[in-house]
């Protein structure tokens, strides 16, 4: 089940939606985060502005980061689980305005997740681990309402066993590394790539590769209710 994880995985790479709502994550997060470091920039010269600014805008990242984790994995839970072959565009919105109470105590939870996986010494130099926490607990949700709670009278883990949680995250931070090393190297040896475009491209492929291990995680929930979807 090991190897099967990996491989179905590796899948949900081929489906041009994940790459689009890889944009649409790049977009959630950088927008906020970018109008917000202009204004940071432009109150330095208010010393009180300037302080709360160095409080305010890590925070801000940090939600932005959740933010567009959480509406990522909303948008492709059905393909990485294996549920459907189409993404699910509206179901993060769906969430948001139909629930927004739930949705806000779901964000509430992985931005402390985040900060204290971001300020635990040895976790904090693990960037594979946070996306896979974040990812997994946003799938796990989203999961749990699309999917049975249990197939043939048996409950479904949610947690893999210890080497099996080890071998997933080694992996999936290896090939994630390799798809960032391979397009680095294909955007340098070309050369016809404008610097510009270049410098788009790596954080877009990044935040895709980025989740490779979310989409092993989902590919091993998934497969327990296969044929319960």
């Amino acid at each position: 089940m090991f190897w099967d994880s990996i491989f179905v995985g590796l899948k949900v790479l081929t489906y041009w939606e994940t790459y689009v709502a890889g944009l649409e994550y790049l977009a959630v997060f950088y927008i906020p985060v970018g109008i917000a470091a202009l204004l940071t920039e432009r109150s330095e010269k208010f010393a009180i502005f300037g302080c709360l600014s160095m409080f305010v805008f890590p925070l801000l990242q940090v939600v932005a980061l959740v933010v567009a984790t959480v509406i990522f994995v909303f948008t492709m839970a059905p393909i990485i689980l294996g549920a459907s072959e189409d993404a699910a565009w509206i179901l993060p919105w769906v969430a948001m305005f139909q629930a927004p109470d739930v949705f806000l105590k779901l964000i509430g939870m992985l931005v402390v997740t985040t900060l204290i996986l971001t300020f635990t010494p040895v976790l904090n130099l693990f960037t594979s681990l946070h996306t896979l926490v974040l990812g997994g607990l946003t799938l796990l949700y989203v999961f749990k309402l699309i999917a049975p709670i249990s197939l043939g009278g048996e409950l479904v883990d949610y947690i893999p066993d210890f080497w099996f949680s080890v071998g997933l995250l080694a992996i999936g931070s290896i090939l994630s590394w390799m798809g960032i090393v391979v397009t680095a190297f294909f955007l340098t040896v070309v050369g016809k790539v404008e610097e510009s475009s270049g410098a788009l491209a790596l954080p877009f492929l990044g935040s895709v590769f980025g989740f490779i291990p979310v989409f092993m995680y989902g590919a091993w929930l998934g497969a327990q209710v296969r044929g319960g979807f």
